[in-house]
């Protein structure tokens, strides 16, 4: 009996243009339409429960235990992998030419993003391929055109590193992205996540989230509250050379761009436009200084504790807490020579990073009600306190 692996990709050919229900012993149902491929039609299908399964084609193969996490979720403003672990991105934005993958490839594989951004072009399945063994999720734009967002879906829905994004080139009819939107949910059984980059009205259940173009990174707050979902700012502006305001920001400019929306709740893409070598434009690999100072980003929120929110405890600087055993505390482009916390009685582990010289300076503190935490007195500090007993 034919088997795969929880999450990974079943493939079968069928005789033409058709759909394949599937069922899984347990009775819950899914549908997958077909695509053509060069070899003629094919159904993709990525189970997501384990034990035996069949299809309306006369199928039956069986779902085993898989090592992935499954696609990402979301899980109220936040987001998750579908095995329940957290899931933080910190993305880049790459639309480069099919010809000009090859050599961005392996600077993706080595950065510190963890999801790309990607237009959508003939090669988008590749990408995705690459993306996948990379362990990197893949956000698919998506053009408003009914015939590809039907193809597309239907070819690529089965890999779980995937994120759908619409992607108009105009201002669009709400009722063409509701019925656009629909029609994705409709034909993705793995349910991955949909948005529409700029979207007038990002409310709508059939957005799972919110993809914005935002220079003022304190917004993302009240995005977060007014809607209740996770916040992608897509588009906050480049680090470069170029010659419009938002292709030419200073890199510390677009470290303290992500950095402050990072510790607001939100998700915050990487862009960089140096016109000689422009990365997301379709560059080799990045030339400017914000991707390898976000290493020390990276290293963070792969360390981030479950249940991490937003807090208002301390207005004057953003802080992602789990109150009274876990802070991070960004303070930008401000020079404090200290910060103190109120704390419950315990030791803790107090880090002060230095965001743009990813640098980390470490003490154990016995708190009995609150630290007093010493500053450089320099700008891109940020704070970590860590509770140990």
């Amino acid at each position: 009996m034919t088997s795969v692996a929880r999450w990974d990709v079943l493939e079968l050919p069928v005789a033409g243009p058709t759909g394949v229900h599937f069922r899984h012993a347990s009775g819950a149902t899914a549908y997958a339409e077909s695509f053509q491929s060069e070899g003629g039609w094919l159904v993709r299908f990525s189970p997501d429960l384990e034990g035996e399964w069949s299809g309306s084609s006369g199928l039956e193969f069986t779902c085993t235990p898989g090592t992935s996490r499954g696609p990402v979720r979301r899980f109220g403003t936040a987001l998750r992998w579908a095995d329940g672990t957290p899931y933080y991105p910190l993305t880049t934005s790459w639309f480069g030419r099919p010809d000009q993958w090859a050599a961005a490839r392996p600077a993706i594989a080595a950065s510190p993003f963890n999801r790309v951004r990607l237009a959508f072009s003939e090669i988008i399945e590749d990408q995705v391929r690459d993306l996948l063994t990379a362990g990197i999720v893949a956000d698919v734009s998506l053009p408003l055109d009914e015939a590809t967002i039907r193809a597309t879906v239907n070819r690529l829905s089965a890999y779980r590193n995937v994120t759908w994004c619409l992607s108009p080139t105009s201002t669009p009819q709400a009722t063409d992205v509701r019925r656009l939107a629909e029609l994705i949910a409709e034909l993705d059984p793995s349910h991955h996540l949909i948005s529409m980059h700029e979207a007038t009205d990002p409310g709508p259940p059939w957005l799972t989230h919110l993809s914005v173009r935002l220079e003022n990174l304190r917004g993302v707050s009240s995005l977060r509250r007014d809607y209740a979902k996770p916040v992608f700012v897509d588009a906050c502006g480049y680090e470069g050379n170029g010659t419009t305001p938002d292709t030419s920001l200073r890199p510390e400019e677009m470290l303290t761009r992500i950095w402050e929306g990072t510790v607001r709740g939100a998700y915050v893409t990487h862009g960089e436009w140096y016109v000689d070598t422009p990365w997301s434009a379709g560059g080799s690999r990045p030339t400017g200084v914000a991707a390898q100072r976000l290493r020390l980003l990276r290293e963070v929120l792969d360390e981030l504790p479950d249940g991490v929110e937003p807090i208002d405890d301390y207005r004057d600087a953003p802080t992602l807490a789990v109150p009274g055993s876990y802070y991070l505390q960004y303070l930008g482009e401000h020079q404090f020579p200290d910060r103190t916390f109120s704390l419950p009685e315990g030791v803790y582990d107090v880090d002060v990073l230095d965001v743009w010289n990813h640098s980390v300076r470490r003490t154990r503190e016995n708190v009995t009600d609150t630290l007093t935490v010493r500053l450089p007195g320099t700008q891109y500090q940020a704070i970590q306190i860590r509770r140990r007993s």
